[in-house]
């Protein structure tokens, strides 16, 4: 979901019953029902599950459907579900991962008011974030077995990932760098920006020192750059009754990077969602150095500078959370003078692991405010 979710189902329908036939290539009235807006995961896009049903050359067709809708005034200062379709389209072809089909994008507008993806449904159920999945629900009711099934497919997906050909795939354009260490230059710089302009006038110290610590230590030599799916956390992943990973979602923010990159964020997630929020990690996870072994198993890569790219991963999710701390001011989602926006699980896992002093007495989340 967005932040807060604008749509109204039935006004969905609606307009997209009028759409999809071309959009489908259907030759007479669409049907759609069974619209569903779920509210526990995401913060970039309304998700908007349908069923979707006409007449085919060979009887009656009906089939699930996800449209993603960025809002006009989001997460992020210019999205663009064209650049995400185009993403997805290339990756669904190339990558051992399940990358849902993209069946169409819209991108006037006109229809729901921003552009937004059409998108192949996956069955499964997501990991939560509001509440965080690790408090509750069905991922705590599994086995300890179960869970590290879920935990090695996650890994198992990021190195599908990272094994696709840059250039074969044609995936260059993504964020073309000759080298590993260009593109970390070129990251840093990107989200250097992303913070001014998220944080308005309310600058963070820490991620100021964040930053500054961050790109003096930048390491100089990573190896060749690989597909980065950008948003590596099991908020967006979708698993099956077996545990195994259905569909792999979100790709606002892929680019192109070195290797630690995704496994980093990763490892961030994994910890905010236990001492970064103040819960022990869930039995059948595996321990950090397990882990480790895990994706050099599956990569062929033994990763460098991992303390680095997870103090990478909790800057990019702190900076992350300023803007869905003032958005949800803006809402009136949180009062004004709310501490989220510069104290959060994501800052306090930075300070952390950076060694600079936490950012408040406690860290607040999003459950209740939304």
């Amino acid at each position: 979901m967005a932040l807060k979710n604008e749509l109204e189902p039935a006004e969905v329908a609606r307009r997209l019953s009028a759409w999809l036939p071309d959009a489908l290539g259907v030759d007479g009235p669409v049907a759609v029902d069974d619209v569903e807006i779920p509210h526990a995961s995401g913060m970039s896009s309304e998700t908007v599950l349908l069923r979707a049903s006409w007449t085919g050359e060979d009887g009656p067709v009906r089939r699930g459907l996800v449209v993603r809708v960025p809002p006009a005034v989001g997460l992020f200062p210019d999205p663009d579900p064209a650049r995400e379709a185009a993403t997805m389209r290339e990756l669904a072809a190339h990558a051992d991962a399940p990358v849902p089909d993209v069946l169409a994008h819209e991108t006037t507008g006109d229809v729901l008011g921003s552009p937004f993806l059409l998108v192949a449904r996956a069955e499964g159920r997501v990991p939560g974030d509001d509440p965080p999945f690790v408090t509750g629900g069905w991922v705590v009711d599994l086995a300890p077995e179960e869970r590290a099934t879920m935990y090695d497919g996650a890994l198992r997906a990021i190195a599908g990932i990272q094994a696709v050909d840059v250039a074969a795939s044609g995936l260059s354009w993504l964020h073309p760098s000759p080298t590993g260490e260009a593109a970390l230059e070129r990251d840093l710089a990107a989200w250097r920006g992303f913070h001014a302009w998220a944080a308005r006038e309310g600058q963070s110290p820490l991620i100021d020192a964040a930053l500054e610590r961050l790109a003096a230590t930048r390491p100089r030599s990573p190896d060749a750059p690989v597909v980065v799916w950008g948003d590596a956390r099991f908020g967006n992943l979708m698993y099956g009754p077996d545990h195994e990973v259905t569909a792999v979602l979100d790709w606002e923010m892929a680019t192109v990077g070195p290797r630690e990159v995704d496994l980093g964020y990763f490892l961030f997630f994994d910890r905010m969602y236990s001492e970064g929020i103040g819960v022990p990690r869930l039995t059948g996870f595996p321990e950090r150095a397990q882990v480790v072994e895990r994706f050099e198993e599956l990569t062929g890569h033994a990763p460098r500078d991992l303390d680095w790219y997870e103090a990478w991963g909790a800057l990019r999710g702190a900076m992350l959370l300023v803007r869905v701390g003032n958005l949800m001011i803006e809402h009136g989602l949180m009062p004004e003078g709310a501490p989220f926006p510069v104290s959060n699980p994501a800052s306090h896992v930075l300070a952390g692991l950076l060694e600079l002093p936490p950012p408040g007495d406690a860290a607040a989340w999003i459950t209740g405010s939304r």
